[in-house]
């Protein structure tokens, strides 16, 4: 199985296993999309590039943030919007973006993404 192949079965199962997640990627650092399982975003490439930008310029100020303010390492953000919630995990790797409806069960969500992050670690070292 290829490494996409096994990431694309990680965000199958975990949008199985957490309904309040409606959309789901996996992107590099620098905003390119790896792979994406939508459900709200429209299915097209702007829409995809969109997001993966996006994801890419919260991760660069979050880290920074992260170094210059805390001198930590940026782990997550956990984004509460009007309409649900936007998260980014960086693996070490790559950035697992998850977007949510209004009010998730944010415990059981944060837990999830933390291990399936550290499994796309995994996929991609």
């Amino acid at each position: 199985m290829s490494r996409i192949e096994e990431a694309k079965s990680l965000l199958e199962k975990l949008h199985e296993r957490l309904p309040d997640i409606q959309d789901i990627a996996i992107s590099r650092t620098n905003g390119l999309v790896i792979l994406s399982l939508r459900k709200t975003i429209r299915d097209d490439k702007k829409s995809e590039r969109l997001l993966g930008g996006m994801a890419s310029a919260l991760f660069s100020v979050s880290k920074r943030a992260a170094e210059e303010l805390l001198k930590g390492e940026f782990i997550s953000l956990n984004c509460e919007i009007s309409t649900g919630n936007l998260f980014l995990i960086f693996t070490g790797k790559v950035i697992l973006i998850a977007l949510t409806k209004q009010e998730p069960n944010l415990g059981l969500i944060s837990l999830e993404l933390e291990e399936a992050a550290a499994k796309l670690n995994e996929i991609f070292t």
